[in-house]
């Protein structure tokens, strides 16, 4: 493995640490608090963690047991219920199709979250976000596949419309939270509010989330072929590592400042509006 590859594995690693030990606390102390957005956070990350989890098992499934060289193409492309037999595209899928879940259950979960913030009649709109989300879950793990080996890992892929289609399905609902909390932001400033900073911080914390997992939706490679075309000469914007290394940098720090928004320390109370002790 490259330099580069080895960071993203500890990023990933830290990463489900992270999300599963901040929302095992905040779990716990919903249990005695009884307030449900602390149950919405806490699930947005135990989820979350658990998607993590599951990705990584998916690529040692496939970087143990699959041979670079049985690297497929679409014509390859079959549905996980037509498959005739068991082999390692079917596991690494299997655990992609759970990680799929329970990263659509984080998005659910982190809409609840936002909108509980908003007043009672504003919250049937989360059933967007929701049925957004169950069709990409049924497109993606309906749809013919085929796994490609890009050098360093391995990724399900479909054709070019229902990748196109999973894009809008699973990017409006992750956006929506940022969005929101965006807008919630601005609102209460405008009112004088000093919660204004804190869902700021909310606000701030899904931006990174959302670009990270936006980076890791379209891939790397969409992005370096992007300002490849338009004649950007920068190296940085041509790297593909280093795209997905500041994918999962992103994606791994949301549940560090998720726990500087929830558990504020003395330094960061000063930003967040909040007394300090």
């Amino acid at each position: 493995m490259e330099t580069t590859d080895i960071i993203g594995v500890v990023f990933v690693v830290l990463g489900i640490i992270f999300y599963l030990a901040l929302g095992t606390r905040l779990y716990r102390s919903y249990k005695v608090s009884e307030k449900k957005q602390t149950l919405y956070l806490s699930l947005l990350l135990l989820f979350g963690g658990l998607a993590l989890l599951l990705l990584t098992l998916e690529q040692l499934v496939l970087l143990v047991n699959a041979d670079p060289l049985d690297s497929q193409t679409i014509s390859d492309a079959i549905s996980i219920f037509n498959y005739s037999t068991i082999d390692v595209f079917w596991v690494g899928f299997l655990f992609a199709s759970l990680a799929w879940i329970t990263s659509g259950l984080a998005i659910v979960s982190a809409n609840f979250f936002t909108q509980s913030f908003f007043p009672e009649s504003n919250k049937k709109l989360v059933l967007i976000p929701i049925i957004l989300i169950f069709a990409y879950l049924i497109l993606i793990i309906s749809s013919p596949f085929y796994y490609e080996y890009n050098g360093s890992d391995w990724s399900p892929s479909h054709d070019a419309s229902t990748t196109f289609i999973l894009w809008i399905l699973f990017l409006i609902p992750l956006w929506t939270v940022s969005f929101l909390f965006l807008y919630l932001s601005i609102s209460l400033k405008r009112k004088g509010t000093p919660a204004w900073r804190r869902v700021g911080w909310f606000f701030f914390s899904q931006v990174i989330l959302s670009i990270g997992f936006t980076i890791e939706v379209l891939s790397p490679s969409s992005f370096t072929t992007f300002f490849d075309s338009i004649g950007m000469t920068v190296e940085l914007l041509l790297n593909d590592s280093l795209w997905s290394i500041s994918a999962r940098f992103m994606i791994m720090i949301y549940a560090i400042l998720m726990w500087i928004a929830v558990y504020t320390p003395n330094w960061a109370k000063g930003w967040l509006g909040a007394s300090k002790s």
